[in-house]
């Protein structure tokens, strides 16, 4: 039997803590919004980290084609639509907004419905639609030939930055679009994994403090500045701030001895993330924000953690319960087999 890896574990963990960090700020008049800048910025690295553990763990592809995707979707594909179905079916008793049932329905096999937060699925089932195709290359190339891919791929993340100075082609003619977008999380997980440390923790790390001091800065004087281009999943300093906290957290893994029992306990928890991810906004908008002592909460930011906390608590504690189900696998992709 192979031998978890302890780190991704933790990596997993930590990408999933960001992400309901990251959807934790109460909707208000009273927001902080230097305080929810910052909170975007420094959780922003939880979709990348997602996909970087994707591609440790999965490429090169070991099976044939269709073997891989049967495996792969059945974790994913299923627990998506019962999700959608869910947050269609609460949005409706809601009311939150009005929505054509019908068209939503049908169009789950081609965009996220219910929750914007399930495209994370959808760009998922991509990449694992990818990874067979992607396996054969990796096969057969050197350690420098995946460099070169993935410094493709850094170029396209500079993109916003280099629309400054130079008229810049991103469309579908662009000579790069082939190697944009979140495959190169994708890969550059394999690579990490295959090669570790050959990308320094402290480069990486002073980049993703460069983009810190410029996101400060764009505020600080009002630089106009796009941060939802400059700053977030697609960015160079959040792609950065990704491979500083993986070389952080294996390190610290590597080092410390975990015994059986935490390791354990920790892949227990990797494995409730992805029931984590689907359940959260449910737990979170159509529950937790709806507490009456919520909002009277006085402090926005110990607000934000109560809600983040509770969050993350109530979610880990639902997912163990359906996980121990016989319907485990078909809500949060995943049930603990009993012994």
């Amino acid at each position: 039997m192979k031998q978890r890896d302890t780190s991704l574990d933790i990596i997993r963990l930590l990408a999933c803590f960001m992400v309901v960090v990251m959807h934790s700020p109460l909707p208000s008049a009273n927001a902080n919004g230097q305080f929810l800048v910052a909170l975007s910025y420094f959780t922003a690295p939880c979709i990348g980290l997602f996909f970087m553990v994707s591609g440790a763990l999965l490429l090169p592809v070991k099976t044939d084609y269709f073997t891989f995707l049967r495996r792969r979707f059945g974790k994913v594909a299923v627990p998506t639509v019962v999700w959608s179905l869910i947050y269609i079916a609460l949005q409706l008793y809601y009311s939150k907004s009005e929505i054509n049932v019908l068209q939503a329905v049908a169009s789950i096999p081609f965009s996220a419905q219910g929750e914007g937060v399930l495209w994370f699925m959808y760009t998922l089932c991509g990449l694992y639609l990818l990874a067979p195709i992607l396996s054969g290359w990796l096969e057969r190339a050197t350690k420098r030939e995946v460099e070169f891919v993935l410094l493709l791929w850094a170029v396209t993340l500079c993109y916003p930055l280099l629309r400054l100075w130079f008229s810049v082609n991103d469309s579908d003619t662009g000579p790069l679009y082939y190697f944009g977008g979140y495959a190169g999380y994708f890969l550059l997980g394999y690579y990490l994994r295959r090669y570790p440390g050959s990308i320094s923790a402290w480069l990486s790390g002073g980049l993703a403090l460069v983009g810190a001091i410029l996101l400060c800065a764009t505020k600080r004087y009002g630089i106009e500045l796009d941060f939802y281009s400059v700053f977030w999943y697609l960015s160079i300093f959040v792609a950065a701030l990704c491979v500083a906290l993986w070389s952080i957290v294996s390190k610290i893994a590597n080092t410390v001895q975990f015994s059986d029992s935490v390791s354990e306990r920790v892949s227990l928890l990797a494995n409730l993330s992805f029931g984590v991810y689907l359940i959260h906004i449910l737990v979170m908008r159509y529950w937790l924000w709806h507490q009456e002592w919520i909002p009277n909460i006085p402090n926005y930011i110990f607000q934000t953690i109560v809600i983040a906390v509770l969050t993350i608590t109530v979610s880990i504690v639902l997912c163990f319960v359906i996980a121990k189900l016989p319907i485990g696998d078909f809500l949060i992709g995943y049930r603990i087999k009993t012994k």
